[in-house]
């Protein structure tokens, strides 16, 4: 268990069942950087949008119901589910696939709602989600992360470094994402 100054956070393991909470997750938010990979370097670009919350209703690129069929077989595959509470209300969402590669574990998801942001939720989501790759045998994390400041920020900020060669699949699927490695201790 982790907290902040105020308020403890607990993080629980999920059932399956569990991928629908992502429902509860506002993931809004004021975007003022947004990063690049040029040549071999991080490259920041100075913007001014906002990002608004999973379309609750409908079933579009930028939808929950999206998210959901989207990461339900991973998680029925076998990662881990992870949620963060704050006072038995959801803080945040993390699912890591434990069995991505042979050696490294994929952060496939985590997510803070904004309610809840710089207040540990996600560090706490991180740690934890560490030690299931961890104690699955896995000597690195694999992330590809949002370009956002935030996004690549936090993850560069827990050791995560540029991939040296994306994984191909999620390269494909996501190629305005920053891919990242972090070595595990």
């Amino acid at each position: 268990m982790a907290s902040d100054s105020s308020q403890a956070i607990e993080i629980r393991k999920l059932g399956t069942d569990g991928i629908e909470l992502i429902r509860e997750i506002d993931r809004s938010e004021h975007i003022d950087t947004l990063y690049t990979v040029k040549e071999s370097g991080l490259l920041a670009e100075s913007v001014d949008f906002d990002v608004p919350p999973w379309d609750s209703e409908g079933h579009g690129d930028h939808s929950s119901a999206r998210r959901i069929t989207e990461f339900r077989p991973i998680v029925d595959g076998g990662a881990t589910l992870l949620g963060a509470f704050v006072d038995d209300v959801l803080a945040g969402i993390a699912i890591v696939d434990q069995s991505f590669e042979d050696g490294i574990a994929w952060f496939a998801f985590l997510h803070v709602s904004r309610g809840f942001r710089r207040r540990g939720v996600a560090s706490a989501l991180w740690v934890a989600g560490v030690e299931v790759a961890a104690s699955a045998g896995a000597n690195a994390v694999y992330v590809s992360a949002t370009p956002s400041g935030s996004a690549v920020g936090f993850y560069t900020s827990r050791g995560c470094k540029l991939a040296e060669e994306p994984h191909p699949a999620l390269f494909a699927k996501e190629p305005e994402d920053i891919h990242l490695i972090c070595p595990l201790p």
